[in-house]
């Protein structure tokens, strides 16, 4: 019978082709009219298929609007993600463990229909969020009364604090996810379950058990859920307004300081390229109508412009990240034995001798061993097979052009294409080099590594520029050079952080569109009270599912986010998150920015519109990086920084080979030669030493003239410091009433650790008035 079917068919198919080849004019007509009267009922049907084919077609072409459409997950502050089949029997004991830890959390489980995964939406009471808030020394700020300024939260003064009369108003969303997240973290594994995850894993006594979930896959994802109000506001304020300020106050109390501090950094690097840029401009132009030699005067004064302009860039950034830590509250930090390790730190278990408690240690021997005997080795390596490459290509180039000579821009473009995959690899190497270090603090594991891939940039960036410059001596190509590597090194950026990220993204949303979404009927939408009402319907007065189920599956009356509801379905603020690219930190950007930087500063010279081509990228720059955080990216976790860390220390490195190289290129341009004419060979190499010093002395000098933190905040630091002492000299301490000794109370009385309390009242019952607090009972310090 499938043997008569297939002859049927090809048949059929035989005479079609012979009525086709012998059809008159009229006939193609006739087809054209056929094909379109199919087109328009296979629209028909995909529109009754589909009955919200206006809408939904929207969303095909917009998938973004999805996350205007889904039902706002209630209740949530952090959002764990798991991989598609992972047992059920680790799922319980990960569940049982998050919810027994101590303090104890609310642990929802979920399941994420649309890419068939299990999920834990979790969030803490706020007795919890406030202890744990004490427990990490979060600043936050006082009262006027009492000082004003930023100081370490305690839950006894939490009167004193701005917002302070109960949690939800003194914490902000982000906030409490790192307050979330740092509870979570604090879940170690005890005596018998080494075991538990196994095959996936398998847990040292005492290790973190959530950090270790993530580093091997058990958990694929962890994320703080949006605030749709506050990001809708950064959208409009932010990425919709070109040519606006940023709103840095509002990054950072949305995405936390250390991000802030990157977009406030990259604004005033932006704004800083105007000066370059305008200067270079006019020289650019400068050098068609000039005769040799004031072009050789002008090439002289442009060098050492760059220099000076970078210098002044960068004391003036100093000082403006100081203003914005004091204003943010993180310019003083804690000494780094009181901060607590990081959660992928491994050692042994030992006594803090300094908080206490336990916590591992790592013997500094073995991290200098396998710094010195395999980090060192193999960053030479790679550094050394990178310059062979860089050589080669080079090579490459210099035959295309003698021997094709056509398209002599395309050996340059796939050197740029090279460069950018040789940081990819290097990059992943580099971490896990970094990994196996095994550094205690977060700061000291990223400090080592930018010091590491900074060294590979500076050689994979500008081994190329610096061959043509001292080796080869050719101005013309060195200009050609670094024009191909800025385009195209930009380029390539943006599509690899914002465009590529958003392309895919936006078709993982139109799948999930078309699943969720496909038979959904606009006259019988659910309401947002229904939606909000069968949400509150899922979690019971403790914000937990039956402890019977991991999915609630027994209870018929419970539905998971996207069961139908009211006849249709609907799809969850959290779930559609998880499908959002994880933000992986502004290290590349950084990155991006300091080889921009190092293009400008040592080589601007050879192509003077380099400062412009920057300042263009850079001003979109800003937007696209504003652009990713805010539609393409989940949220990070905010973390706080008092400056931009070790870049700011390899941005002064590079000014300091800055003045080397401009100065040679002087010398080998010829410009010194022509200057001085006939004059002696030692008269030549005393100019270059000259000069080099003259520059040298004048960038020092210009580090003395501008001081890292203005007179002004000095004054404001000290006025905030005076006005803490008289708010404590001029009240009635009921704390202070408490202590039991001379010490305790001279260490109450103490400038730096006294703790701010309420003025002196005339009425004696206003003063032993209990302070109150709303529902959040006041708690003993954290132990």
């Amino acid at each position: 019978m499938e043997g008569e079917e297939v002859g049927l068919i090809g048949a059929h198919d035989k005479d079609e082709n012979e009525s086709s080849s012998h059809s008159t004019p009229q006939e193609h007509k006739s087809f054209a009219e056929f094909a379109k009267d199919k087109l328009d009922s296979a629209g028909r049907e995909l529109r009754r298929r589909l009955p919200m084919a206006g809408q939904i077609g929207a969303h095909l072409m917009h998938p973004r609007r999805l996350l205007l459409h889904s039902t706002a997950t209630q209740h949530t502050d952090v959002v764990l993600t798991f991989p598609k089949g992972l047992p059920d029997s680790m799922l319980l004991w990960l569940l049982q463990k998050l919810r027994g830890s101590q303090p104890r959390l609310r642990v929802c489980v979920r399941q994420h229909a649309s890419v068939q995964c299990s999920a834990f939406y979790i969030t803490a009471d706020d007795d919890v969020l406030l202890q744990t808030a004490e427990e990490i020394h979060l600043t936050k700020q006082l009262k006027p009364e009492f000082g004003g300024g930023y100081k370490e939260f305690t839950v006894r003064d939490m009167h004193c604090f701005q917002k302070g009369s109960s949690a939800s108003e003194l914490l902000n969303s982000g906030e409490r996810a790192a307050l979330v997240k740092r509870v979570l973290e604090s879940a170690r594994a005890q005596p018998g379950e080494e075991d538990a995850l196994r095959p996936a894993l398998e847990l040292r006594l005492r290790q973190a058990i959530l950090p270790a979930c993530v580093s091997k896959g058990v958990v694929s994802n962890m994320f703080p859920l949006h605030d749709r109000k506050a990001l809708e506001v950064l959208r409009k304020k932010w990425v919709k307004q070109f040519f606006a300020p940023q709103p840095l106050d509002e990054i950072c109390d949305y995405f936390g300081v250390k991000i802030a501090m990157y977009f406030a950094w990259l604004g005033h690097y932006t704004r800083s390229l105007i000066a370059p840029a305008v200067v270079g401009f006019l020289f650019w132009i400068w050098l068609g109508v000039a005769n040799e030699n004031w072009r050789d005067i002008a090439y002289v004064l442009f060098s050492i412009f760059n220099v000076l302009w970078a210098c002044v860039y960068l004391e003036t950034w100093k000082r403006r990240s100081n203003v914005l830590a004091y204003k943010w509250g993180t310019l003083d930090q804690r000494d780094e034995l009181l901060v607590e390790p990081r959660p992928q730190f491994q050692g042994e278990m030992t006594i803090s001798p300094v908080t206490g408690k336990p916590e591992p240690t790592w013997p500094a021997w073995r991290r200098r061993l396998w710094r010195h005997a395999v980090s060192l080795p193999v960053m030479c390596v790679c550094v050394c097979a990178c310059a062979h490459v860089t050589l080669a290509a080079l090579t490459v180039q210099e035959w295309w052009e003698n021997h094709i000579v056509y398209f002599s821009w395309l050996p340059r473009a796939i050197l740029a294409i090279i460069i950018a995959v040789e940081e990819e690899v290097y990059g992943r190497i580099a971490r896990w080099l970094n990994d196996k270090e095994n550094y205690r603090l977060e700061t000291k594991y990223e400090n080592h590594l930018i010091v590491k891939i900074a060294l590979f940039q500076f050689v994979n960036s500008f081994m190329s520029l610096f061959y043509l410059a001292f080796y080869v001596q050719d101005m013309e190509k060195l200009k050609e050079q670094l024009a191909v590597l800025l385009i195209t090194r930009q380029i390539i950026g943006n599509l690899k952080e914002s465009a590529l990220p958003y392309l895919i993204e936006n078709l993982r949303l139109a799948k999930i569109c078309v699943d969720v979404f496909g038979a959904l009927s606009p006259s019988k939408m659910p309401t947002s009270a229904q939606l909000t009402e069968l949400f509150e319907k899922k979690t019971d007065s403790s914000g937990d599912v039956p402890e019977n189920s991991i999915f609630n599956t027994s209870d018929k009356d419970e539905r998971r986010d996207s069961e139908p509801v009211v006849g249709q379905k609907v799809i969850h603020q959290a779930e559609l998150e998880s499908q959002l690219f994880k933000y992986e930190g502004t290290f590349a950007e950084y990155l991006e920015m300091l080889t921009q930087l190092g293009h400008v500063v040592l080589f601007s010279s050879a192509f003077p519109l380099a400062g412009a081509c920057a300042l263009l990228n850079n001003a979109a720059e800003i937007r696209a990086d504003a652009f990713k955080l805010c539609h393409v990216a989940q949220r990070p976790f905010p973390a706080p920084v008092s400056s931009v860390g070790s870049w700011q220390h390899v941005m002064e490195a590079l000014i300091a080979v800055a003045v080397l190289v401009n100065c040679a290129l002087i010398g080998l341009s010829g410009t010194v030669n022509r200057l001085l004419g006939d004059a002696m060979p030692q008269a030549h190499i005393l100019v270059y030493v000259g000069l080099e010093h003259i520059i040298l002395v004048s960038v020092l000098a210009l580090r003395l003239a501008i001081p890292e933190i203005p007179s002004w905040l000095e004054t404001e630091m000290a006025k905030v410091e005076f006005q803490r002492r008289e708010a404590i000299k001029n009240s009635h301490a009921p704390l202070l009433s408490e202590c039991t000794s001379q010490d305790d109370v001279s260490k109450a009385r103490s400038p730096r650790t006294a703790t701010p309390t309420t003025p002196k009242m005339a009425d004696d019952k206003q003063e032993k008035k209990k302070i109150n607090i709303g529902k959040i009972p006041e708690i003993p310090p954290f132990s």
